[in-house]
């Protein structure tokens, strides 16, 4: 994209300006590539960079390293070695038990992530000071959107930041090194920026741009976890925002009726009515590969439709039984059966139409090929086989995790553990897709960074701690009840049963309806939990802050005016 190679230029022309001696004067003339002073002549080409910051906030969030950090040191997810596969170094045995550095590469991934997204909108910031937008046929009110939309979707890069780290630099240049503020202080730059720059925005949802629903929502954010994150409770500023988004004061929003829906904006045209703020997906373009590619095993093509396109069978759910096949008794993960036998989730995964609608969150048990010749189903005749402990055996996924290929000859004696996976260890996510390459759906799903469903959760947490169960209650039935066939919801309805909800309850039902939204870390340490056993993890120790992550090694050495701040690590 001609912006790609604009910002090349850009950063290549910062590092020479550090690098040169400056009594000589190597200016270039360029011609052949694209500069501010001969990129920006219309608004297209403004809002064609506005796009690029936004690339990488898709990337941040949901490719690698970020989402790690949020979900496989959760109860949720694991990264098992199976048999010679992913053993990597340790990498996902130190992440699932709490035993990371700071020279861990996820830990320094989600410093570095974040930050090139704010040095990206910085850079443009700087050039929108000297641009002549009414030259370019921009107007003052299309100018205020576009520098608030970068102003809020740098707030939400340091969502991230003061989540992992707390103490980081405010930077608003990419000049200046900068010493580390305290949690208070970037708290407060947050919440001033968005404050600022709300009126400014759209209020009209705008399908992979921030608007004021988005922006109001990063407050409830904010100061859902204010208690964690700046020590002080927040809920009755959180319950004020979430209750002004939920009234329609920024914007019209609804829950979604279909529990597929803020997933699956391909196959109805249009994005859900949930969806506050979603990352927008088309094949070659933005793409969810890797989370396919994680989560998937080595012949998901077979089971999937999704063209030539194999995982590498890494990720998975936690598991809820242990190698007898009885339930394991922690309070906390099992995900898999924490959801209802009921639930229209805890189906298995399958494209059941010809225009390429599907059912089901998860793939569980025997799988079979794609049934081609209908264009959607399983051929029931064709089981897929295994590739590597089960070669020319039926692959059978299964919620275990244990070395039962080696059973029969008596050598399995390892356990249940990390290291202890096979290629069927596991179910496997099937939220975020990837649907039905037959129908051109494959990759096209739109995935969601802030859906109403969240705001209406976040309020009723807090009415929940100010004692207002009843309260609680309704909002999360008002989402919940999509879920659950009628004929079964009154089992389930926290209004019809009050006393289904307690503390606990509450943890698990943010975990099943958010459950792979890199939200779990964050859920389990605001509710004091993150520290607790689960399954192939001990309780924390108590020598380090764990529920910060130090400062990487890395970038300790990369600035001076930096020092480590979590506990432990000193």
């Amino acid at each position: 994209m001609k912006n790609r190679r604009y910002y090349k230029y850009i950063a290549l022309t910062l590092l020479l300006g550090f690098m040169l001696p400056a009594c000589t004067d190597l200016t270039e003339e360029p011609f052949d590539i694209l500069t501010k002073d001969n990129y920006f002549t219309d608004k297209a080409s403004v809002e064609a960079t506005i796009l690029r910051p936004y690339e990488h906030g898709h990337w941040c969030g949901w490719d690698g390293d970020r989402w790690l950090l949020q979900e496989a040191t959760g109860d949720h997810f694991v990264w098992t070695q199976k048999g010679k596969h992913g053993w990597d170094e340790g990498q996902w045995v130190r992440l699932h038990e709490h035993n990371w550095d700071y020279l861990q590469g996820q830990v320094n991934g989600g410093w570095v992530g974040p930050y090139q997204g704010i040095s990206q909108i910085n850079s443009l910031l700087a050039d929108f000071e000297t641009l002549d937008f009414a030259a370019l046929s921009v107007t003052e009110a299309e100018k205020a959107n576009y520098i608030g939309e970068l102003r809020a979707l740098r707030v939400w890069f340091y969502t991230w930041l003061i989540d992992f780290y707390r103490y980081v630099p405010i930077v608003e240049d990419n000049v200046t090194l900068k010493e580390q503020s305290d949690p208070q202080a970037v708290f407060a730059y947050m919440e001033k920026e968005i404050r600022e720059c709300l009126p400014g925005l759209k209020k009209e949802a705008v399908s992979g741009h921030f608007t004021q629903g988005a922006a109001a929502a990063l407050l409830v954010r904010m100061y859902l976890n204010a208690g964690k994150w700046i020590g002080k409770d927040m809920y009755t500023e959180c319950a004020t925002v979430a209750q002004d988004i939920i009234s329609g004061k920024y914007g019209t929003f609804s829950i979604d009726t279909d529990y597929r829906g803020p997933f699956h904006q391909s196959l109805v045209g249009k994005s859900s009515p949930e969806n506050i703020f979603e990352w927008q997906h088309k094949r070659n373009m933005y793409e969810l590969g890797w989370q396919y590619s994680a989560f998937h095993h080595y012949k998901s093509a077979s089971i999937l439709d999704t063209e030539d396109w194999n995982g590498y069978n890494g990720l998975h759910l936690t598991p809820s039984r242990d190698a007898d096949n009885k339930l394991y008794n922690y309070p906390l993960g099992m995900p898999y059966e924490k959801y209802a036998d009921g639930d229209y989730r805890k189906q298995n995964y399958e494209v059941t139409d010809g225009a390429g609608g599907t059912k089901g969150f998860f793939l569980i048990g025997q799988q079979y090929e794609f049934d081609r010749a209908k264009g959607y189903g399983y051929d029931k005749s064709k089981p897929v086989t295994g590739s590597e402990e089960y070669t020319e055996e039926p692959l059978i996924f299964v919620d275990q995790v244990g070395r039962f290929s080696e059973r029969p000859n008596g050598r399995w004696n390892e356990g249940s553990k990390v290291t202890t996976g096979e290629e069927n260890s596991g179910v496997r996510l099937m939220k975020f897709g990837p649907l039905s390459a037959t129908h051109s759906l494959f990759m096209a799903n739109s995935i969601a960074e802030i859906r109403l469903a969240e705001i209406y959760y976040s309020l009723a947490e807090c009415k929940y701690r100010a004692g207002d169960k009843a309260g609680a209650a309704k909002l999360l039935d008002d989402v919940r009840a999509r879920n659950y066939p009628v004929a079964i919801w009154s089992q389930y309805s926290y209004t019809q049963n009050p006393s289904l909800l307690t503390d606990q309850e509450f943890i698990d039902e943010w975990g099943r309806e958010f459950l792979g939204e890199h939200r779990r870390r964050t859920d389990l340490i605001r509710w004091g939990r993150f520290g607790e056993a689960w399954w192939d993890k001990a309780a924390d120790k108590t020598d380090k802050d764990y529920e910060v992550f130090p400062i990487p090694s890395r970038i300790l050495n990369s600035n001076p005016l930096l020092k480590q701040t979590t506990r432990g690590w000193e």
